[in-house]
């Protein structure tokens, strides 16, 4: 029998919603906040554009540093051509949602930091 605080983790809550899925390979899961999903439609944000925010959020991990993952896994895991993605990506950076930060023989990293000034906006407004 589990004591009060272990029913009561965050942890736990979710190991015991999502049962075992979210356990060994594929599994574990991603914070997002709600605002992000309730605020869509007011962030003028496709469906394309919020699967592939969710995406970059899957894989950021340290509030200061900025996720770097291959826009052709995503695309793979998303089921789309890497071409969405790709053109996907431009429309977050030209609406202000992310900035891609490109450095030689590394992977361009995705800054999130227009992402959340957005939703500080949307926050601030309702």
């Amino acid at each position: 029998m589990m004591n009060t605080d272990e029913q009561k983790s965050p942890n736990y809550m979710l190991d015991s919603k999502w049962d075992d899925i979210i356990v060994g390979v594929g599994g574990g899961w991603t914070a997002v906040p709600n605002l992000l999903l309730k605020k869509q439609g007011v962030l003028k944000l496709s469906a394309s554009e919020l699967n592939v925010l969710l995406n970059l959020i899957r894989f950021w991990w340290e509030p200061t540093r900025a996720p770097f993952p291959s826009p052709e896994k995503m695309a793979a895991e998303m089921g789309v051509t890497a071409r969405t993605v790709y053109r996907t990506l431009a429309a977050l950076e030209e609406k202000g949602f992310i900035d891609r930060v490109s450095e030689d023989g590394q992977p361009t990293k995705y800054d999130l930091q227009g992402l959340l000034g957005k939703l500080k906006e949307v926050r601030i407004a309702t």
